[in-house]
């Protein structure tokens, strides 16, 4: 008996053996392929060049806001160094391209520079009352306009029959021409309209001779260097006829509204209105931002929601829109 126990044992040392074998290869195998990936991967760090990052801020909803390093690193569409300000820095509601309508409220901001143009006299356009008022911008825009106008024609018949309107007076204009419910698709609500920007106007043709004219009716044949270059000047038509379902408001073909350069000249060219202008411009971040041509000038624009990206260097210009973000404009 103990004969044949002795081999049986033996047999079964060397079954032992061969199993323990298979675990100690597959561990060394492990082993060295945990052993080559942490070579590999000090190595790559090891290449990489030492980039110091400023310390992570973090907005109040917790997620990291970019930091001026991180908003350099992706510069291929800019083609410009940028940095990123905290949106606190500029007012939503201020701008040349803020947006008001049915859906988006407004009042002029306190501090906005309104002027009287009654007061400011000046030469190359008339007035239909002494009340018209308009923010400086879109004032100092139409004074180069109607200069360059009167400069090439001799005069000038553009004749201003109303500017900037605040609430108060938007409700007497609402209740004296809303007298059925189809006006409403003529007049904007009372803080809905877009005269509350002050960069808003509407016109009329005046002639030396005394007389008055629809500006959407003669503009193209008494005032047709202004229908071609008022682009040019950051004026648009604000509520073009074809774009009532975007507005809410039927054609109003006197109605200027000044946006700036470029967009003026975008809106314009593209046949968009300002709702549709600022859609299309949330799809463009500042690095793949909008190219815009000018004549001889070639303008990037993007837009921004929270902080806004800007050039590290040179002029630039932001823009609120009233619903939530920034647009910024940089001539290259």
């Amino acid at each position: 008996m103990a004969s044949k126990y002795k081999p049986s044992y033996r047999r079964q040392k060397t079954v032992l053996t061969a199993s323990t074998k298979a675990v100690i290869v597959m561990l060394a195998v492990l082993v060295v392929t945990l052993a080559v990936f942490l070579i590999k991967s000090v190595m790559s760090q090891a290449l990489k060049p030492d980039i110091v990052y400023p310390p992570e801020s973090s907005d109040t909803d917790g997620t990291p806001a970019r930091t001026d390093t991180e908003a350099s690193t992706d510069e291929a569409e800019t083609q410009m160094p940028v940095r990123t300000v905290e949106d606190s820095r500029f007012d939503v509601k201020q701008g040349t391209l803020v947006l008001v309508n049915r859906d988006h409220a407004y009042t002029l901001p306190a501090d906005a520079e309104l002027l009287t143009l009654y007061d400011e006299r000046h030469e190359n356009f008339t007035l239909d009352n002494i009340s018209v008022k308009l923010c400086a911008p879109a004032y100092d825009a139409l004074c180069r306009m109607t200069d360059a106008y009167a400069d090439r024609s001799g005069y000038c018949p553009l004749m201003l029959i109303s500017g900037y309107r605040d609430s108060a007076e938007q409700t007497k204009y609402y209740e004296e021409y809303v007298i059925n419910e189809s006006d409403k698709a003529y007049v904007e609500l009372p803080g809905f309209s877009d005269h509350h920007t002050g960069l808003s106007f509407d016109v009329r043709l005046y002639d030396k001779d005394g007389a008055s004219y629809s500006y959407g009716r003669y503009a193209t044949e008494k005032a047709k260097w202004l229908v071609e270059n008022y682009k040019y000047y950051g004026f648009v038509i604000r509520y073009p006829a074809n774009k009532a379902s975007y507005t809410g408001i039927s054609g109003e073909s006197n109605h200027f509204r000044y946006v700036g350069l470029p967009h003026s000249v975008y809106m314009t060219d593209k046949g968009v209105c300002l709702e549709e202008y600022l859609q299309i411009l949330r799809r463009h971040p500042y690095d793949d931002p909008l190219k815009i041509e000018v004549e001889h000038d070639e303008y990037l624009v993007w837009y921004c929601q929270g902080d806004v990206i800007v050039p590290r260097d040179g002029d630039y210009e932001v823009s609120g829109d009233n619903v939530g973000g920034f647009v910024v404009s940089v001539r290259k």
